[in-house]
């Protein structure tokens, strides 16, 4: 009897360390061994992206992001309408570590984008960025490196 209720209870110290209800983000991981700056520095390309609820991913193809360990991002590469979109500038997570905020270097962008983080893994991130009456701007992205 003292056998099985010992292990019950380490099953279910179990479920509640790495039950999926633990994850940080909505869309997961549920668990990872990496911090998550270091899930976040890679060189991102857009998969899919959203603005004002509209579809814009054949806009974006080409388009990457990076995100070094020293603090700075830029994106690169040229859209389909021949248009080479590049921006600079540095980034840090809020506090509890689930919006990533981006500062622009450029001086008439000054208040910085703030993306709420609904997936970070190593090879996927996922981020969401509420906009005017309702609508949001959604990237999904896929790792490189």
């Amino acid at each position: 009897m003292t056998k099985t209720l010992k292990l019950t209870s380490l099953l279910f110290a179990a479920m509640l360390i790495f039950g999926t209800s633990c994850g940080k983000y909505p869309d997961g991981p549920g668990f990872s061994l990496r911090t998550k700056k270091a899930r976040l520095v890679n060189t991102w390309k857009v998969t899919y992206a959203t603005d004002a609820n509209d579809d814009i991913t054949e806009n974006t193809a080409g388009v990457t992001l990076t995100i070094d360990e020293e603090g700075n991002w830029k994106t690169g590469g040229e859209t389909t309408n021949g248009a080479v979109q590049e921006e600079t500038g540095t980034w840090q997570l809020s506090n509890d570590k689930d919006i990533l905020i981006l500062t622009h270097d450029d001086a008439t962008i000054t208040i910085p984008q703030q993306w709420k983080i609904n997936r970070l893994k190593n090879d996927e991130l996922w981020l969401e960025n509420a906009q005017a009456n309702g609508a949001s701007a959604e990237r999904k992205f896929e790792g490189q490196d």
